[in-house]
């Protein structure tokens, strides 16, 4: 993996507290929140064809795997060696939802693909993607409904088994059944005031904002999905790339709309697809647009990009953590790699060029997992 690259003169000066970083220390706890899990089916067409609407098409081979916003992070992390990963999860019933448990355990281990997990009546959803030479396309199945008695099972759960979590992922939406502030009350259920708070989602994102305080959340999103939020019109498709004018009022339209978001967020880490991403770091001044290039793969391969943007999130995630504990839980090589990126930088605080760190290597791995067929699998 190699770091994405700083496009703009914002460089960020050196940082003397990873001298500090001691090779014995143990990464506390993490929880990845994925309520919206799936077995993943790609259906894979043969060398050099493309998909054609109306047209049959034949598989040369089908493969199975894990799906879900939440569960690919934990890929990820996994892939990253990243230790002490617990994943909180509703799992279907039937054949798809042993097999997505039965998956992840072989990824994860045992107990962190178990033991925060609640198995629900409902079936698991299937979703399916169809990979082509050209593009992947996605068929989603709709989820199946969570009983207030599955619900409540849940919770009973994260209460008994985790303790003030140091870092807390919240990915994606939501199944039918559940209330709009379900991530809100999981929030303070097992997160202190310094937990660090990833969110890459916007349900109930009001309810989210107004739990965290002290500026532990850290929001990951595509710019669009901003845009679309605060309603301000792309002049682009959703694939095309955002113009800096847009982003801008999409950001200050952001903090107009969620008054607490300033007090609540330490930033915001906009993705953009194969364009430039955008890191907006807040301080109590206010905020800075940092703009941070994509990594550029061989346009001659074949991409799978299904599970990239968990990725994204996996690696900023991890590194956020490791650069905030001050710890080694991301192994040597990332370290110094970490500590080289941030002595090259020479702008802002201490903080702000961590964040930029770490959003830096969350690209860097959600480019990587597009060069691997299996969601959100990096090597």
């Amino acid at each position: 993996l190699s770091f994405a690259n700083q496009s703009s003169s914002l460089l960020l000066s050196c940082c003397p507290f990873f001298c500090l970083l001691s090779a014995l220390a143990m990464s506390p706890s993490t929880v990845i929140v994925g309520l919206n899990g799936a077995l993943q089916k790609r259906f894979i067409l043969g060398e050099g064809s493309s998909l054609v609407p109306g047209d049959v098409h034949r598989a040369t081979d089908i493969q199975f795997g894990v799906g879900g916003k939440g569960q690919d992070v934990s890929i990820s992390l996994s892939c990253l060696n990243y230790p002490n990963v617990n994943i909180a999860q509703f799992v279907g019933s039937g054949y798809e939802g042993d097999l997505v448990l039965d998956l992840l355990k072989n990824r994860l281990g045992e107990s962190a693909a178990t033991s925060l997990t609640t198995r629900t009546k409902s079936p698991m959803r299937t979703c399916t993607t169809i990979v082509a030479k050209d593009m992947a396309t996605e068929l989603v199945e709709p989820s199946g409904t969570v009983t207030e008695t599955e619900k409540d099972k849940f919770f009973d759960i994260l209460e008994s088994s985790v303790k003030d979590a140091t870092a807390l992922c919240i990915m994606g939406s939501t199944p039918p059944g559940l209330p709009e502030d379900m991530y809100a009350n999981i929030c303070k259920t097992i997160a202190s005031p310094n937990t660090l708070c990833l969110v890459d989602s916007v349900t109930g994102l009001q309810h989210i904002l107004s739990v965290l305080s002290n500026k532990q959340g850290l929001l990951k999103i595509n710019a669009s999905e901003l845009c679309k939020l605060v309603a301000v019109k792309k002049s682009s498709s959703e694939a095309g790339g955002i113009k800096l004018q847009e982003l801008e009022k999409a950001v200050k339209k952001f903090f107009e709309k969620y008054k607490n978001a300033k007090e609540a967020l330490t930033g915001l880490a906009l993705t953009d697809g194969e364009h430039p991403s955008h890191l907006v770091s807040i301080d109590k001044e206010g905020y800075e647009i940092i703009q941070i290039d994509t990594p550029v793969l061989d346009s001659a391969a074949t991409l799978y990009p299904v599970g990239a943007g968990d990725s994204v999130a996996a690696g900023t995630l991890a590194c956020w953590k490791t650069t905030h504990y001050k710890d080694n839980s991301l192994g040597h090589d990332f370290t110094k790699e970490i500590s080289k990126r941030i002595e090259k930088n020479t702008h802002g605080s201490e903080l702000t060029r961590a964040l930029e760190a770490s959003f830096a290597l969350g690209l860097a791995c959600g480019s990587a997992s597009c060069l691997c067929e299996e969601n959100s699998v990096l090597q």
